[in-house]
């Protein structure tokens, strides 16, 4: 059998930030990365964690579960349960690519939820929509293009995004999306030219 190796959004996103981030940024960008390419584990930040919660009371709400209104964010949980409401949620998915840079691949992911066609994914923003720019946040990501691959009769794509008062959404669909393929062919040809292939091979092969 010949070896496969995994590929998830959050290890493109991770490489896509370096080129994405903000100017002055870009070491620390960079350092993520090789972090993230190592498999080294990621501290949980208060606020990851304020994203973690939030995400945990909207699936709360569409689950039915009892519980209190949370004092910050309610507003914001009820607007993007709102959408969700009744369907699914946290859907592990994995699907093979196949002869990419003479590589064979497992895809993975795991979606927030999926209703209709449409692939959600739920956000939290720390900061306040009258302080954070999020008009276009999304536009250069490569989540939306790694789960139409995951999930082939999706056609959109929805980021819900809130600051737990207000939501934002931002919709993309099959056809304004940058197919998963040329992507990773990027991906693979960056990770090259770093010198990170072998980094790559040794810690993304897929034991499944």
């Amino acid at each position: 059998m010949n070896k496969r190796y995994l590929i998830t959004q959050s290890l493109l996103s991770s490489w896509n930030y370096m080129f994405d981030c903000f100017d002055g940024c870009e070491e620390g960008a960079k350092e993520e990365f090789i972090n993230t390419l190592r498999r080294i584990q990621k501290e949980t930040t208060p606020e990851m964690q304020n994203g973690i919660d939030f995400e945990n009371e909207v699936y709360k709400v569409t689950h039915g579960v009892q519980r209190n209104p949370h004092p910050k964010w309610e507003p914001g949980i009820q607007a993007v349960a709102k959408e969700i409401m009744y369907a699914p949620n946290q859907i592990k998915i994995s699907r093979e690519m196949s002869s990419v840079c003479g590589m064979d691949l497992l895809i993975y992911g795991i979606l927030d939820s999926l209703k209709c066609g449409t692939i959600y994914d739920v956000k939290f923003s720390n900061k306040s929509f009258g302080s954070a720019e999020v008009y276009g946040k999304y536009l250069n990501s490569p989540q939306h293009a790694t789960y139409f691959y995951l999930v082939p009769e999706a056609d959109t794509f929805k980021y819900l995004l809130s600051d737990g008062n207000d939501l934002y959404t931002e919709t993309y669909t099959r056809a304004n999306t940058k197919p998963l393929e040329e992507l990773l062919h990027n991906f693979f040809d960056s990770l090259s030219d770093m010198g990170l292939m072998d980094v790559y091979k040794e810690h993304w092969i897929s034991k499944g």
